[in-house]
């Protein structure tokens, strides 16, 4: 049960129906992060426009954007985002399994060295956005990544670190397509034992 209450897209009115409405032609629904942070709906509406253009912008391939996003939603242990991204993922023909190896710190076959180094870059400042030092950057720059790649992915990293710890703090609950995902942190419950 989310810590508070969501707000009930069939009762919204002004602003707050308005950026549900945009939400929803996206989604054919309206999430639960939304719901929760909608209080907001500027915030709400600033967000949504955010999360389209981190994902679309630049020439980073959003299917690689979705998953420096699942990583980051694990590395901050953010369920909700760690599902949502899953199920992104799953609906790119990953499997479970792959998306598991590559959250949980692997290098997957279905991507390039390169690829998978800048998974692992995502997953450092995920981890520790403090921690990213010169040598990091030029490792990956060095083997092919630009400066506005670099950006892309930090930027990528960056909105996840935001829409999960709204999704955390306000124990937004998973979507019941979510739940079949089987995931605790990203990482499916029998994995854990």
């Amino acid at each position: 049960m989310a810590r508070v209450e969501l707000i009930d897209p069939d009762k919204a009115e002004g602003r707050t129906k308005e950026v549900f409405e945009r939400v929803k032609s996206y989604y054919h629904m309206v999430p639960g992060l939304q719901k929760g942070l909608a209080y907001l709906p500027e915030t709400t509406n600033a967000l949504w426009d955010l999360s389209l253009m981190t994902a679309g912008e630049g020439s980073i391939p959003e299917e690689l954007k979705r998953v420096f996003f699942a990583v980051t939603a694990h590395e901050v242990e953010c369920e909700y985002c760690t599902a949502a991204h899953m199920i992104a993922l799953l609906g790119k023909k990953w499997t479970q399994e792959e998306c598991v190896e590559v959250i949980t710190g692997n290098p997957s076959p279905r991507l390039t060295a390169k690829e998978n180094a800048a998974v692992d870059f995502a997953r450092s400042v995920a981890r520790r956005p403090a921690g990213v030092t010169d040598e990091m950057t030029d490792k990956i720059r060095a083997i092919g990544w630009t400066d506005a790649q670099i950006v892309e992915i930090v930027a990528a990293v960056a909105l996840m670190r935001y829409t999960s710890t709204v999704a955390s703090a306000l124990d937004v609950p998973l979507e019941p397509s979510m739940e079949g995902v089987g995931v605790s942190c990203g990482v499916p419950l029998n994995k854990l034992d």
